[in-house]
């Protein structure tokens, strides 16, 4: 998985990129809109917008001070609705399929474990239409 963001919290210095194997990477296409029934039993739907979700979740990592202040920048900078580019499968030097996706609110998640390990889990939005 490579991450690339712009850092707007500058919490630490350089560039906003991260990369990590994740172990979880699942993906859905809720539509958004409502769905109506007339009296007579005919159904209406109204289409806001489809958006794609994807549940990540990163294998723990053992993180330096540096690395992991780089994790919660990333966290800080992209948890109001930041774009920043996604790409599950590849690698800053080999992308396979970027996407310019959102930080859901309140998604980010960050579980620590004995000897400095760490596992970060979050939801990524992307607009389709």
């Amino acid at each position: 998985m490579y991450i690339a963001f712009n850092p707007t919290r500058l919490i630490t210095d350089g560039a906003g990129k991260l990369q990590a194997v994740l172990q979880q990477c699942d993906s859905s296409d809720p539509p958004q809109g409502k769905e109506h029934t007339a009296l007579s039993g005919a159904r209406e739907f109204t289409a806001y917008r489809i958006e794609r979700h994807t549940v990540c979740r990163t294998v723990p990592m053992r993180l330096t001070p540096a690395q992991l202040t780089k994790w919660r920048e990333f966290g800080a900078s992209c948890a109001f609705g930041e774009y920043f580019t996604f790409d599950a499968e590849g690698t800053e030097a080999a992308p396979d399929d970027p996407q310019t996706v959102q930080l859901k609110f309140k998604s980010f998640k960050e579980k620590r474990y004995p000897g400095r390990l760490y596992e970060f889990s979050f939801t990524t939005i992307q607009v389709i239409a």
